[in-house]
Parts: structure tokens; sequence; C-alpha cells
């Protein structure tokens, strides 16, 4: 493939509402026997505008096009030297700023998020009924490795990149023997192009681009790194604003300006990628609208207590008796005036019922689109665990589903790990046999005293193991917890006691 067929990827998109219920009617007996076949029209959505989306420095709201100052336009006529009038007028304009929020909804949304989907560790577990000897020193060192090498940093790292861009990577590698992996991310400058089988939908090509950059913040250099089944291949195209007479003849041959800087075996019989995608954008875009109108309808409160918010102050007389003194914020300190006369303050206007019902129901509206729980205020002490679940159960659901999502990716990350780290270990064979399952588990705020009182009741009952509940504590254990407890009880039955 050429650069430019790799460098191509399916876009991020929004449904417009054009063309909604506008397909024409039809009576009970001349019902269409086809089906229309309509096109949808999208607003296309890029991993910047997820960025914009991130930062409030990057909201619509700070963009004065989408949201403009007020301008105020005053006519004074033109004097000479001598301050007399010349007959013509000058016209003035003035800017006010307007006042413009922008908050942090995004961050807030994507934070919940990705601590309810990795705040608990990747559960592993031997699914077999009899393991061997073998079997359980190799998955103690697996679960071991998995923590030593920080996969589970990993997992949080993909899962963060997905929720805020859209999309991430996780790339194994081998260095001198040693397993490592490597995040990559559009946060970080990298865009991401996989490339799939059409019928069985498994990874043929992977690449990722990023750029260099000179001291002044311009583009000079691009690589292009791309994976295959065996080989890393590392392409390098430079970036000039006057192409020179060889560039421009490339171009005329349909030649994409890259040039193969190296290309060496990555170490695995695999596309070493775990790669994921969510097609929805990142996890507050079904709030974005909501977002957008709560800034809006917040600057606009802003604006509107920023005119009316201090008291007026209303003088009555006939003006020639009034004479005051003001500071430097324009508040008046004294004021002369006649006998006559009379001063009084206007209070400010109030915002109104409703409006305050706008602002609320979009504040609400937020969290409940992208599934965030706001703690309520407790007046009580600690809960237990259903009623927990049931205050986060929004939460709770998302996580579930995210959990079946990132599923695949797992596998992926699960895959270059077996291989890389067993080929480190050199147990490969061992790895590879492991019969071995694995699963996310969504984080909920719960009692860990109330969870460990609960499965030391489970164990009294019967009806769970010693070992099972020794695995399912992982806060408080080891990987090889069990083998340590069998070694203890062996070493404390040997023992000879003598008496008198």
């Amino acid at each position: 493939m050429k650069a430019r067929d790799i460098k191509t990827k399916r876009v991020w998109k929004r449904v417009q509402p054009t063309g909604y219920l506008q397909q024409g009617r039809f009576s009970s007996v001349e019902e269409p026997s086809v089906c229309l076949d309509e096109n949808l029209t999208f607003q296309v959505i890029t991993q910047a505008d997820f960025m914009r989306e991130f930062y409030p420095s990057g909201h619509s709201i700070n963009d004065p096009v989408l949201y403009p100052d007020v301008y105020r336009e005053e006519m004074e006529p033109v004097l000479d030297e001598n301050g007399e009038s010349t007959g013509k007028m000058k016209r003035n304009i003035y800017r006010e700023l307007v006042p413009r929020y922008s908050f942090a909804f995004q961050q807030i949304i994507a934070l919940k998020q990705i601590i309810h989907g990795t705040g608990n560790d990747i559960q592993f577990q031997l699914n077999t009924t009899n393991p061997t000897q073998d079997q359980t020193d190799a998955f103690y060192l697996f679960r071991a490795g998995w923590l030593e090498k920080d996969m589970e940093i990993a997992f949080y790292e993909g899962v963060k990149s997905v929720k805020t861009t859209g999309d991430c990577a996780t790339v194994g590698f081998l260095n001198e023997g040693t397993f490592g992996f490597k995040s990559l991310s559009y946060m970080n400058g990298d865009v991401l192009y996989p490339h799939y089988d059409s019928i069985t939908g498994d990874l043929l090509l992977f690449a990722r681009s990023y750029y260099d950059y000179d001291e002044d913040g311009n583009k000079i250099t691009e690589w292009l790194e791309v994976w295959d089944n065996t080989f890393l291949s590392r392409y390098k195209c430079n970036i000039s604003n006057s192409k020179t007479i060889s560039d421009k003849i490339l171009g005329l041959f349909g030649l994409d300006g890259y040039s193969l800087v190296s290309k060496k075996a990555h170490g695995f019989p695999f596309i070493p990628v775990a790669y994921h995608r969510d097609d929805n954008g990142a996890c507050w875009s079904p709030s974005q609208d909501s977002i957008d109108g709560y800034e809006m309808s917040f600057s606009q409160m802003a604006q509107n207590n920023q005119a009316y918010g201090f008291p007026i102050l209303l003088l009555q007389g006939d003006g020639e008796n009034f004479d005051k003194t003001v500071d430097l914020n324009g508040s008046i300190k004294v004021l002369a005036m006649g006998k006559d006369d009379k001063a009084d303050y206007i209070s400010s206007p109030d915002a109104s019922e409703s409006f305050m019902k706008q602002i609320d129901t979009l504040y609400k509206m937020i969290y409940e689109q992208s599934f965030t729980v706001i703690p309520p205020e407790l007046k009580s002490g600690d809960l237990p665990a259903a009623a927990l679940k049931i205050l986060y159960s929004p939460a709770y659901e998302k996580a579930m589903t995210d959990a079946a999502d990132y599923q695949k990716y797992l596998n992926g990350l699960v895959k270059i790990f077996t291989f890389g780290y067993g080929l480190e270990m050199k147990n490969t064979i061992n790895f590879a046999n492991l019969p071995m399952i694995y699963w996310i588990k969504p984080y909920i705020h719960v009692n860990d005293s109330a969870m460990v009182a609960d499965l030391a009741s489970a164990v009294v009952s019967g009806f769970c193991s010693k070992q099972t509940a020794s695995e399912t504590i992982s806060m408080y254990t080891t990987p090889s917890e069990w083998d340590r407890i069998m070694r203890e009880k062996k070493k404390s039955s040997n023992r000879i006691y003598y008496t008198n």
C-alpha cells in the first residue's frame, strides 16, 4: 500500500436533522412495496474538535464569531483647533466585551467514566477444575508479570485515550529480549490508521503518523511507522513550503514523497498492536449540545447581571445643583445636591424563575445524558453495597457496557503480553497453553471491610472456596497468596512439639 492509501481512516460524525420525516405520505391502499433508501446528512467531527471540547479554553463560547461581542455606534461633531464645530460628524464604534464562561464538564465526565471502567484490576482466573502444578506456577508468574510490566497502566491509558479522543492503540515491542509497550494517542500527537480484512475483521496493517517540529513550532518532518505481520517499517517525508524540482517531478509521477528509513522485524508472529475505537466519539458527545447551551445561558445571565446587577442611582432635580466625586472604580463617594433635590437607588432585578429553571435543567441533563452521577450528600454513615449500586446505577450500567466493548481490546493486550513476556521469561509455551479466562470488572464504591466479611461468610457457609476468596481480595493479597497459605499450613503441620 502507498502512503496515501495507508493514511486513511473512517471519520467521526454526528447525524443532522436534514430530511427528517420529509419522505412523503401514502394511504392504506397504495403502500409502497419498496423500502426507501434515504441518505443521511452528517456533520464531520475531527479529533481536534474533541480536544477543543475537552479543554475549556477551546469551547465555542470563547469564539467571538459564534458568540459576538456587543458593538455600539456613536456620532460626535468634529471640532477645529479652536474647539469650534466644523459641521462634520465623526462616527465612533465602541466594543463591549461580553462575559464568557466555559466549564470543564467534559473533563469531569471523562474522569468518572475512566475510573468506573479501570478502577479495578483486570480479573484473571484459571479455567480448569484441576490445574497442574506447572499451570499454577505459570499462572502466578503471568499475573506477577502483568503487574510488573504495568499492563494495568496500558489498559488505563488506552481507555483514557478512547474516552477523550475516540481511539487508542497499544504497541508491544522487544528491546534486546525485554518486553515493553507504548501507548499511542491523538493526545500525544499520533494519528492512527488501522486496516482490517473485510471478511474476517482481522487487523492486516497498522500505521501511525506524527511530526517533528522546529524551534518556532513549524512542522519540518513527518514520520510514518507501519506494522505488518513481520516488519516495522519507518518512512520519512520532509515538509517544506518551497518544494524542490525533484519533489515536483515525484508528484507528477504519482509518488508520495515518503522515503524508507528502516525496516526490521518486530519479533512477534502477529501484528503487536491492540487498537480500539468508539464510533460515537468522545464520551461526552451525547451531552455536548447541552454543555454548549449551558455555557451560553450562563454567559447571558452573567451579562444581564453585569448590566443590572448593581443598584442604579436615581437623581431627581433640575440637574444644576448636583456635584459628585467618584473613586477609580466609579463608585460615588461624595454627592452634593440642592435642598429640594432627591437621590435614591433603584434595586436591581432578580433573575427570573424560568431562567434559573433552564440553567438547573441543563446542568442535570448534562450528567444524565453521559451516565455520570454527582455524589449525593449523605446524612448518615456508610451505606450498604446494594444502596451504593442503586445510587450509582447509571454510571455502573455504563461501565458494564464499556466492559463488553473493551473486551476485544483487552484480548489484544493479553495476546501481546503473553507472547512478549513469555519470550522474555523463556516461558512462551506454558503461557500460551494456560487455560485462563479474564474480564473487566467495573468499579463501584463499596466498603472493603463489608466485602471481606461477605467472602468470609461465603467460605464458612461452604459455597465458596478459600482459594477463590483469596484470589478475589486482590487489594490485600498477592498473585501467589494461595501457595503461601498452603506452604504455611504444611510447615505448621510438620512441626514437632515436645512436652514435659
